[in-house]
């Protein structure tokens, strides 16, 4: 087994020790050859530079396996005008992608009303974007920890809210910026994040809760939220570990 070829299935199953029961999951490169797209979806795609299209190509290559995995057949995910992915209509899934790996969770509509995943270089962000992601309370948060350690918890509170955004937005179909979401850590990585505003299917308040993992070079942020679980205001006291 080769270098990438061991990196990316300790990913995949570091990625499958995270993410709840009757979630599958599938990680392959950006680039390597993929398998050949579909029409549905080669033509999206088809007046992309080489390296975008490599990019879709893998990550549709991952959701294909990743289907394979949930016990469905694979199946055309094409884009939507909104570039979201047209998963099949008793699936739910998400796609993310960096430039080492491209990562596919999917799941029965019927168990999961949507699921989000990011990945992210394990780098600390520089402190002048601190102010574009992260809300006052987080600020003030980010401030209280060793200035060493600011931009890697940045860096979390980033990937953690763009987790979020693709679980909220499979069900609102709403677009949110970073401050609509305030987000606190435990020290296990567990995060729990208020929706600061109303959004289609979910009231001001409502919390979402996930996770981010450090994976070697990367930071992977999971969110999902199971079929029949009402949204509930109560907001822990996390701390950021």
């Amino acid at each position: 087994m080769t270098t990438q070829l061991r990196r990316l299935s300790m990913l995949e199953m570091n990625v499958r020790s995270l993410v709840p029961a009757g979630v599958a999951v599938a990680v392959t490169s950006p680039h390597a050859a993929p398998e050949p797209l579909w029409p549905a979806e080669a033509s999206a795609i088809s007046n992309a530079v080489p390296a975008r299209q490599m990019e879709f190509a893998a990550g549709r290559m991952a959701a294909r396996r990743a289907l394979l995995a949930l016990g469905r057949a694979p199946s055309a995910i094409p884009m939507d005008r909104d570039r979201s992915p047209v998963w099949p209509s008793a699936v739910v899934g998400s796609i993310t992608h960096d430039d080492k790996s491209c990562i596919a969770i999917v799941a029965e509509r019927d168990r999961f009303r949507a699921l989000g995943v990011d990945v992210e270089p394990a780098l600390p962000l520089e402190a002048d974007v601190f102010s574009e992601i992260c809300r006052p309370e987080e600020l003030a948060w980010l401030r209280q920890l060793p200035f060493q350690s600011r931009g890697i918890v940045a860096r979390r509170f980033f990937s953690a809210k763009e987790a979020i955004y693709k679980c909220q937005y499979t069900v609102s179909r709403t677009l949110i910026d970073f401050k609509a979401l305030s987000v606190v850590f435990d020290k296990q990585g567990r995060f729990d994040a208020r929706l600061m505003r109303d959004v289609e299917g979910f009231a001001q308040g409502s919390i979402f809760r996930g996770l981010t993992s450090n994976s070697g070079e990367q930071i992977i942020s999971l969110c999902h939220i199971a079929e029949g679980v009402e949204f509930g205001s109560e907001f822990p006291n996390s701390v950021i570990g």
